[in-house]
């Protein structure tokens, strides 16, 4: 049912996805580490050399990040554009373009936070409290609707597997 050049884009949407959402699993568990549980507010036990590389860390993340999210959607408009799959009677692809496109603007502002963490760990000997600001700015951003993106991103590979909404024809 696919031709070769859907299923490229759909090569590349896979690996390209399978990298960034790894690296936003790794950058949440980074995030978990610095955080007291159930708050936002920094662990008082951290040392000031583990709290330099979680924020490497999560700085290293975020340029993964930056690399394969252009690729997913970019794929994902390919493979989109070049499928002969119709939205009209696949529902559950239907469903996985709202739950991919619907972030994008979060994503991008969320880029922009995180693009002032990357800049304070590559481009000079910033202090600690400047990571801090950034790192607690990013958190709160839009009260976790990041996370709920993050939540959605993760319904998609389920909708693929069971594809519900199927028009039958028979």
């Amino acid at each position: 049912m696919e031709n070769s050049r859907s299923k490229f884009f759909l090569i590349i949407f896979t690996l390209s996805a399978i990298c960034w959402l790894g690296a936003g699993i790794m950058k949440n568990i980074q995030i978990g580490n610095l955080l007291e549980f159930g708050t936002v507010e920094l662990k008082q036990t951290l040392t000031v050399e583990v709290e330099r590389t979680a924020y490497d860390t999560i700085a290293k993340l975020s340029v993964i990040i930056f690399i394969f999210y252009p690729f997913v959607l970019i794929a994902g408009i390919s493979y989109l554009k070049t499928t002969q799959r119709t939205m009209k009677n696949e529902g559950w692809l239907l469903m996985c373009t709202i739950l991919l496109f619907m972030f994008v603007p979060v994503e991008i502002y969320c880029f922009w936070l995180d693009w002032k963490i990357v800049g304070l760990n590559y481009w000079g000997e910033w202090p600690l409290e400047e990571f801090r600001k950034a790192f607690v700015l990013r958190l709160t951003a839009f009260a976790g609707l990041p996370f709920i993106g993050q939540l959605c991103y993760y319904t998609i590979p389920i909708l693929v597997i069971f594809k519900p909404f199927r028009k039958s024809t028979l």
